[in-house]
């Protein structure tokens, strides 16, 4: 029996998450396509005999190949539906974003602004699809600070898609970051805006932020509404907020 507080599960073999005190989600590394940490995260991307290739950064599972469309038409869909031409990712070194407007025949430009240069470069070579949507013509990666750069671009989009973890909105001190994210999606993405925000679940931060970018967004966006989507490889519902498109 392991000690208290300790996880039994071998680093070598098992990726282990707790979304919250007294819980671990421990994914099975078949094999390790790679593993290692960047200036700002740990990233490793294994191959698991449930859900296929799967990507975590500092263990915060982010992609699968098992349901990768479930996550990515809850966050794309509203911009897909709305046929929008000009995009802003914000974040979505993984990809997945890319790959899911690109469907879209209306696509004309996505511009993917990540910091985390290695993401980008390990999510190229090791998951599937990837690359050849990063060589897209319509697509152009920026390397960068994402709200900086909506902030100070002079570019004009139809709609940002908001694809980051829930780290840079953990805290309430970046409460002036994120009522300024939502300024520049009012003036430069025509108020319309996609946003994952993590968990549903009570015992998480999910419902906290939840309440956080909806007193920030309100101030500056219209019809923002939330949808919670059952994704079964993160293990519960995640919430979606979405605004701007009637």
């Amino acid at each position: 029996m392991a000690p208290k507080g300790s996880v039994s599960f071998p680093k070598s073999r098992y990726v282990v998450y707790e979304p919250y005190p007294g819980l671990h989600l421990a994914y099975h590394a078949r094999k390790y396509c790679f593993s290692g940490r960047t200036k700002y995260q740990k990233v490793d991307i294994i191959d698991n005999d449930a859900y296929g290739r799967m990507l975590f950064l500092d263990g915060n599972l982010q992609h699968t190949a098992y349901d990768a469309r479930i996550f990515n038409d809850a966050l794309c869909g509203h911009a897909k539906r709305y046929g929008v031409s000009r995009v802003a990712v914000l974040g979505g070194g993984s990809g997945q974003t890319a790959l899911s407007l690109l469907e879209s025949p209306e696509i004309s430009q996505v511009i993917l602004i990540d910091i985390d240069e290695t993401v980008v470069k390990c999510c190229r070579r090791y998951i599937k699809g990837v690359d050849q949507a990063f060589k897209d013509a319509r697509v152009k990666i920026v390397i960068g600070d994402a709200f900086k750069f909506l902030h100070t671009t002079e570019r004009e989009f139809d709609a940002a898609i908001i694809d980051l973890t829930e780290k840079p909105f953990a805290m309430k001190s970046d409460l002036h970051t994120l009522k300024q994210l939502y300024r520049d999606i009012k003036g430069k993405c025509k108020g319309r805006c996609s946003q994952f925000i993590g968990s549903s679940v009570g015992l998480t931060a999910g419902p906290r932020l939840r309440t956080l970018v909806d007193g920030a967004s309100k101030q500056f966006l219209s019809n923002v509404g939330y949808e919670d989507v059952f994704i079964p490889s993160f293990g519960a519902p995640h919430t979606f907020m979405h605004a701007g498109y009637e």
